[in-house]
């Protein structure tokens, strides 16, 4: 690492930019662009919890401005998906619940399955990483409705 990598800061914490975020296949495509006119889910979520009642769920709404922006923001979950379906380990704390697209708004929600990691986390949408994240579909945290429920 040469002097100047070496001064910038580190943001990228899930190495997304080392990291190619796939192209979205024909049948996602067809599902958002059918969401334009009705809600329809996008993507299944990790679904490792199956017959596992979580402690708290999150649900998180996103509205956008552009197509291209809402498509590169589920570019981006479908990635996020994937990747903590690699990491089996992770879904004992928490897994993402189904994306849903209606209009220009994506849907999608967090369940958390462990009570301490839940409230070191429930604002982690607010970190400076993820708010590199967001950047990059065009969002930032005052466009995101979040609600948590704490199921006990």
């Amino acid at each position: 690492m040469n002097a100047a990598d070496q001064a910038k800061p580190v943001t990228d914490i899930l190495n997304i930019a080392g990291d190619p975020i796939p192209e979205l296949d024909a049948v996602t495509n067809a599902l958002l662009d059918r969401g334009r006119n009705e809600r329809v889910m996008i993507l299944p979520g990790t679904e490792g919890g199956r017959g596992r009642r979580p402690y708290a769920v999150t649900k998180i709404e996103i509205q956008f401005d552009s197509e291209e922006e809402l498509r590169k923001c589920v570019r981006m979950l479908r990635w996020s998906d994937d990747r903590l379906r690699a990491r089996p380990e992770q879904m004992i704390l928490w897994e993402w619940d189904h994306s849903f697209r209606e209009g220009m708004n994506i849907y999608f929600g967090v369940a958390w399955y462990d009570q301490p990691f839940f409230e070191r986390r429930k604002d982690a949408f607010k970190e400076p990483s993820h708010v590199a994240y967001y950047s990059m579909f065009g969002a930032t945290p005052d466009r995101f409705k979040m609600e948590h429920q704490i199921l006990g």
